[in-house]
């Protein structure tokens, strides 16, 4: 009977305690998700909730060390929105990745933390984001270890160079690749451009990160030898290895070593000169402007002349004799000459 009474006690202490198994309490459905890339995607949980108090909740991504889903790093600026609500005892959150990428497959868990102190851990929902091109990209294009800026490693493949192997950008400008590349007789190529040194996703305009950004080269373009990508008002997401992809008609590709291009945070000073309204501008304009004038008019004021003769004021003192101011030029005073006496009566 005692033992009995001990495991009761025993058993009631665990139901009391904070609950810090992974899923207990907290429902994450589906297990499994599969989404395009350039699509979007929202990951739910729910979990019980009676305090009108809302708990805390964070998303997280990695099977093995969780990395937490920061809203502000550039690699999800603009695309993840998190959320919360409340519903018959129960509360859900929420978050959603959009302009999904090939990169944003993994494992993704919700940790939940109450008012209380009691700590909760979803199951978690594997995420399979699949290319939408990746089937049209041709097998001499992928797989391969990026070389940046030399020739396929293939030697039979076809011959793509790919210069420059590095660009530097500042977040706002517009920039420009290319590279070139000898199809002999077989003039007619498609051309690819693709983003990534291991999975690699191909750029596609209407893409929703791209679209309105992004200009390729045209085929008249091509049957020259040559191709282009021209990406507008460039954000640091934009950083990366960018390569391109040629296939003859024959089915003979090749790949170039790819640009790195890095785009930095606007600078506040070229902001001030280059990238603000033209108000401040005209500010900076005027005020140089004025500036300008006014040594103009200081350097045609006349000056006073050196050479011309000036007699100093003299002052009475008691001595006798008279103290001489000199001239502002600072050129010696003449000696004065003694006052004579007044005669006695």
């Amino acid at each position: 009977m005692e033992r009995l009474l001990a495991w009761s006690i025993v058993c009631f202490g665990i139901f009391l305690s904070p609950t810090t198994v992974a899923g207990l309490g907290v429902q994450q459905l589906p297990t499994t998700a599969s989404a395009p890339a350039g699509g979007s995607i929202t990951l739910s949980c729910s979990f019980p909730s009676h305090n009108r108090s809302r708990a805390q909740v964070t998303w997280a991504r990695g099977s093995g060390e969780a990395a937490v889903l920061d809203p502000s790093h550039p690699f999800y600026r603009g695309r993840l929105d998190e959320g919360q609500r409340q519903q018959q005892g129960r509360a859900e959150a929420t978050v959603t990745l959009s302009e999904l990428t090939e990169r944003d497959s993994d494992l993704y868990r919700c940790y939940i933390t109450h008012p209380q102190g009691q700590q909760e851990t979803g199951t978690g929902t594997a995420l399979t984001v699949t290319g939408r091109a990746a089937a049209a990209i041709p097998a001499g294009c992928r797989g391969q270890i990026p070389d940046v800026g030399g020739s396929p490693q293939n030697p039979d493949a076809l011959s793509v160079s790919q210069l420059p192997r590095s660009l530097s950008a500042t977040a706002g400008e517009n920039v420009t690749l290319s590279c070139t590349f000898e199809t002999g007789k077989d003039a007619r190529v498609k051309v690819l451009w693709l983003w990534g040194s291991g999975e690699d996703v191909e750029l596609d305009s209407h893409h929703p990160f791209y679209r309105g950004r992004l200009r390729v080269s045209r085929l008249d373009e091509h049957r020259q030898g040559r191709a282009t990508l021209s990406l507008a008002e460039l954000q640091e997401r934009d950083s990366g290895l960018y390569r391109c992809c040629v296939q003859t008609h024959g089915g003979q590709s090749g790949l170039g070593g790819g640009t790195q291009l890095s785009v930095m945070p606007t600078n506040q000073s070229r902001v001030l000169l280059g990238h603000e309204p033209l108000y401040y501008r005209a500010i900076v304009s005027l005020s140089l402007t004025i500036l300008f004038s006014l040594g103009i008019i200081l350097s045609l004021q006349p000056r006073s002349d050196a050479g011309s003769a000036r007699n100093p004021p003299s002052l009475p003192v008691p001595n006798g004799r008279t103290a001489l101011l000199c001239g502002p030029l600072g050129s010696p005073c003449s000696t004065p000459e003694p006052v004579a006496s007044p005669s006695s009566p």
